[in-house]
């Protein structure tokens, strides 16, 4: 049936919805596409129009009736995760690149600098060029993807992959792929007004629709880095300068990316873990202490700890020290 969730406290503006319990993907919704515009994160396929998400309200979103198959928002006893955050409340700026002398390709953004993310969508001009994000700071983390293209995958940059030059790298979201070199960037690291786009269909082919979704750190709320496994059970000890509620990581090998998060584990040994590069239930085991300034790693296992492999992470605060919910 039609629900609301709601208890949130702030009024989100992006919504990534996992199934624990089934094999359905993980769905993203924001204020900038609208209603019922949803896409996958463990896979290429483009937006689609399935009538499942009935929008955001002032403290959670509604979903609509659903069916009964598909990538479900509210399954009859499914039992799910939900990730959310908060940009701009839905109001959004237009960045005419000609008349700003920001970028050099057109943008929509919404944003919230407190917070250190927004919400970007753009059309592709087939052309190599920079976008305006709203930010006001340098992101470290960026997700892109093709709305209109069904063979386009999730390209992901990450400003701190033990690389010199992390801008000339990129990983998949929807696959196992490795960091690799490429020119999605453009070969150019982001600033605190702009990102750069290469030519290539996954993020500027001319004439498609694209949204992208940026963060940038802030200290006490979130942290984007990396780390080195070790390979034992008495792990790498990782600093972020919070208690994390939430990381999302991966090897820089060919491996999956994990989620964790307080929600599902409460209190530690943190175990429930779901890989958004699969439709897979969730899974548990032992892997990570959430101390009160880090993380630390509790598992061998080489998604998560090899012995020298560099892992990425993007990790949030539990109860940030600046800001009460990031607003």
């Amino acid at each position: 049936s039609t629900r609301t969730i709601s208890g949130l406290n702030f009024q989100p503006d992006l919504l990534w919805s996992k199934a624990r319990n089934q094999s359905f993907s993980h769905n993203l919704y924001d204020s900038s596409r609208g209603n019922d515009k949803g896409l996958q994160a463990n896979n290429a396929n483009d937006e689609n129009t399935q009538d499942l998400f009935n929008g955001f309200t002032s403290d959670g979103y509604n979903t609509t009736t659903d069916g009964s198959a598909g990538d479900l928002l509210n399954y009859n006893t499914g039992t799910y995760v939900n990730w959310l955050w908060k940009a701009n409340g839905g109001t959004t700026t237009t960045n005419d690149a000609s008349v700003t002398g920001v970028g050099t390709i057109d943008s929509v953004y919404q944003a919230n600098t407190n917070a250190g993310f927004s919400i970007v969508t753009y059309t592709g001009t087939g052309s190599t060029g920079t976008i305006a994000h709203g930010l006001g700071a340098v992101p470290k983390f960026i997700l892109i993807k093709n709305r209109d293209d069904d063979s386009s995958n999730w390209r992901v940059y990450h400003g701190q992959t033990g690389q010199s030059d992390p801008e000339t790298d990129y990983m998949y979201l929807n696959t196992t792929q490795a960091l690799s070199d490429g020119v999605y960037m453009n070969d150019t690291a982001p600033t605190s007004s702009v990102f750069s786009i290469g030519t290539h269909n996954d993020v500027g082919s001319s004439g498609d629709d694209y949204i992208a979704y940026l963060w940038a750190e802030i200290e006490g709320y979130s942290k984007i880095g990396s780390y080195t496994g070790n390979g034992s059970t008495d792990g790498t000890f990782v600093y972020t300068g919070f208690k994390p509620a939430f990381i999302l990581g991966k090897s820089t090998g060919t491996h999956n990316w994990f989620m964790f998060d307080n929600k599902r584990d409460v209190n530690n040994v943190v175990g429930s873990y779901l890989k958004a590069d699969l439709d897979a239930v969730e899974g548990s085991g032992t892997y990570f202490d959430f101390l009160s300034n880090g993380f630390k790693v509790r598992a061998t296992t080489t998604w998560l700890n090899g012995s020298g492999t560099v892992y990425v992470y993007m990790a949030f605060a539990e109860a940030p020290f600046k800001y009460s919910n990031a607003a």
